[in-house]
């Protein structure tokens, strides 16, 4: 009988231990959350502008002006709960879930008042970089809107996927979408976390407009997670550095990362991989050398949600191809 009590006793302490660590790494009520709705009334929320907004029930009509916001909702919420997305969530090119858009028929544009009011928006979710004018002219009309700060790291990533969690009152859906990128995390740190700093490959990534991935960028904090050492955040380039050929010369990456997006009719991001191989005057780099000019998905890499974490297992594996076998 005390065998089996003690049995029973170290079963509920395993089980209570479980839901504490499930409740850590997922999305538990922050403080600023009050009343969870769950069906069951109201609750309020604050946003990144110390706004508080009052719901007497989870939000039906959700529009989104973020693509950011896209990417969490559509893995988040019902599609029916979805009034609208944004232009990008459609593109393939750039939005990894442009496969589940399709789910929603609604589409705003950024700016347009018209265009959100149309979709009779019971909450509108906005990133912190809108113009704040626009989004007094919403709450001007009656509108719910949630501004949230757009994160530049994976753990910043997981709060606003809490955060929007929060909002649209669905924590244990986001406590799984980020229980998820746990998961890849942890596949990529097996393989590659083990890496002496000494070993790193060096990385710079290029885009159209100068250097990629300053200090502070997502794709720093790509770099860090992938083990790799991320040259031009190493020489603390400014975000508006001119970028040129001397640069990448001095800065004489192991691998180089180029755009696999076309975001206009101008620059072809198929071509730039030969012709950065074929230019004379990259011939010393070591990227050049031994061929190892790469186009990882932009949908990811690009990307401030849950699918970062295939961006820095996509670096890992060009950086570390033998790990991944």
């Amino acid at each position: 009988m005390i065998a089996k009590c003690r049995y029973l006793l170290k079963a509920a302490v395993l089980v209570v231990s479980t839901a504490a660590v499930l409740f850590m790494a997922g999305c538990g009520k922050p403080p600023e959350i009050e009343t969870p709705a769950s069906g069951r009334g109201g609750y309020s929320v604050v946003d990144a502008t110390k706004t508080r907004l009052d719901f007497e029930h989870k939000p039906q009509r959700i529009v989104s002006l973020g693509l950011s916001a896209d990417e969490v909702l559509l893995d988040m919420v019902e599609p029916d709960r979805i009034a609208a997305l944004t232009y990008l969530a459609d593109d393939a090119g750039i939005s990894p879930a442009a496969d589940k858009a399709v789910w929603v028929k609604g589409r705003v544009q950024s700016g347009s008042l018209e265009s959100v009011l149309a979709q009779k928006p019971d909450l509108v979710l906005v990133p912190n970089w809108t113009d704040l004018n626009f989004v007094e002219l919403l709450r001007g009309a009656g509108v719910n809107v949630y501004v949230y700060k757009t994160p530049t790291t994976v753990k910043e990533i997981k709060q606003t996927i809490c955060e929007l969690s929060n909002v649209v009152d669905e924590r244990v859906a986001g406590g799984k979408i980020v229980a998820g990128m746990e998961k890849e995390l942890a596949f990529v740190r097996a393989r590659v976390g083990n890496i002496a700093p000494e070993e790193h490959i060096s990385v710079m990534a290029l885009s159209y407009m100068g250097p990629f991935g300053v200090k502070g960028t997502t794709f720093a904090d790509i770099c860090n997670y992938a083990e790799v050492k991320n040259v031009v955040a190493e020489y603390d380039l400014p975000p508006d550095a001119a970028f040129s050929e001397e640069t990448l010369i001095r800065l004489n990456p192991d691998l180089l990362v180029i755009p696999s997006w076309k975001y206009d009719n101008e620059q072809d991001p198929s071509k730039m991989r030969e012709e950065i191989l074929q230019n004379r005057a990259y011939q010393s780099v070591n990227a050049v050398k031994n061929k190892r000019v790469v186009q990882l998905r932009d949908t990811y890499l690009y990307s401030t949600t849950h699918y970062i974490v295939y961006a820095i297992r996509d670096l890992a594996e060009a950086a570390y191809p033998e790990k991944f076998n």
